[in-house]
Formats: structure tokens, sequence, C-alpha cells
């Protein structure tokens, strides 16, 4: 059984479905490494994938790293345990660079590296009633993936550092309220609420979704002033490289209609 399943049946949309339904969709490194190649696979030559959207089977998103894969030998080998760190660290960063938006969609449980991912995520739907949490501090782990510092840039030092520091977890809705996760909805809605959102966003411009990702995320980054210039290098280059913007443009002006023709 593959531990990932993909399905691109849905125009501009891949979904990529973390099976190991029996484990809680823990991560190990064959895991990681096909989940890697596959998010990057969306950007191949020929491919019109606009959208990523990521869930787990069966009864969570991901319980985080595998720990007794872990501790079957790979723990022992420093060089191992390195590369499974060096790819979940990968996998997050893939996710972030990516020209897609990726959604994470998000039931039962999220915790310690599974929350990684998931903080990787452009947009995040959620069970109102999921658990989202850091738990790595309960097991003596320190994070791996990027916990430490994703999640008190999308909270704030001090309830990012709560999060971290006592391993809680948090609702769907409390992620919600504390603006974590975008979207929160009973668990019925969850899939109904995921792909409506992912064939919104599949419908706009490529070019278009993948710089205004690109200057946002870059943006957070640098001073104000940078990134104001950033946005106008990014206005320029989608101009240059794409119709869409005037054609947009035309169409409000002569039907009061937003939108641009895909490229």
């Amino acid at each position: 059984m593959s531990s990932l399943l993909i399905d691109d049946s849905h125009a501009g949309i891949r979904v990529i479905t973390l099976n190991r339904p029996e484990r809680l969709n823990a991560l190990d490194g064959p895991t990681l490494e096909n989940f890697i190649a596959t998010v990057k696979d969306c950007s191949a030559p020929g491919k019109d994938i606009r959208v990523i959207v990521i869930k787990g089977a069966g009864r969570a998103f991901s319980a985080g790293a595998d720990l007794k894969w872990l501790a079957s030998g790979v723990l022992a080998d420093h060089g191992a345990h390195l590369r499974f760190q060096d790819q979940l660290q990968e996998i997050c960063e893939t996710i972030e660079a990516a020209d897609q938006v990726v959604i994470g969609s998000i039931h039962g449980f999220a915790l310690a590296g599974g929350m990684e991912i998931a903080l990787s995520c452009d947009i995040l739907v959620a069970d109102e009633e999921a658990e989202l949490g850091d738990e790595h501090i309960k097991r003596n782990l320190i994070p791996g993936g990027g916990g430490s510092q994703r999640l008190p840039r999308k909270l704030g030092l001090a309830r990012g550092l709560f999060y971290l520091l006592t391993g809680r977890r948090m609702k769907g809705r409390e992620a919600e309220r504390i603006g974590l996760v975008s979207i929160a909805v009973p668990g019925a809605e969850l899939a109904d609420a995921t792909l409506k959102l992912a064939q919104e966003l599949a419908r706009t411009d490529a070019r278009a979704l993948a710089s205004m990702k690109m200057i946002a995320r870059r943006g957070m980054e640098l001073p104000l002033r940078e990134g104001l210039w950033l946005e106008r290098w990014a206005q320029h280059r989608y101009r240059q490289e794409s119709s869409a913007m005037d054609a947009g443009i035309s169409n409000f002006a002569a039907h009061g209609k937003t939108g641009a023709p895909k490229s």
C-alpha cells in the first residue's frame, strides 16, 4: 500500500493524502521522500496544477514522526537520523516555496511533525474538533521541522511560546479564533469546504496565485519599504509575463465583473 495517494481528477487541483492510517499517518523517511517528490512534481512542465490539498486518511491528518520507526534503528544511526530531520525540513520548505497555493485539510490530529507540515501550508481548513499541537516538549524532544520558528511567527512570541513550552493542544475552533486556522467547520463539512475553496482558487490565474503567495511570504521577512518594492517588482514582472492582468481590468471595465482568463 502506498504511503501517499494522489488525486488529480479536479481541474487545476492535486489532492495528496497521507495514507498510513494504521499509524495515524505518522511520518517516516520513505513517506517524506515520496511526499517531497510529489509536491515538486506539481510544477513539472506540462502540469496545470494551481492548488495542492494535503490531507490524511483515516482518523488523523498526521500524528507526527513515526517514533516506532525512529526507535527501530534510525536514532542509533546518527546519519540516518539527520537525514530524516533534513527530509522533514525539506517537505515544509517545499510546501512554502511551491508555486501552488497549498491548503491543509485538518481532521483528527495534527501533532508535532504533523503540526509542522500544517504550519507550512498557506491556508488551513480544519474540523472544529480537530486537535493541533506541538507536543515535542512532552517527549523531551525539540522540533526538527521548523515548528519552533513558524509557530511564534504565526501566533506571536508569547502565545507561540505558550504552546511550544507546554505542548498543549488546541481545538480547530480555537485555532481559528487565534488566527492559526483560516476556516473551522463541523467535521461532516470539512471535505466539501476544502474542495469548494480549492476550486475557487483553481479558477484564478496561475501566475497571479504564485506571485501573490511569493510576495506575501517573502515580504513577511522584509522591512515594509523593501516589501513594497518587492510588490512593485512582482506586479511589473507579472504584467510582462501574462496578459491576464490587462484582460481582467478590461473585463471589469466593460462588464463590471472580475476575473481573468486562465493562462
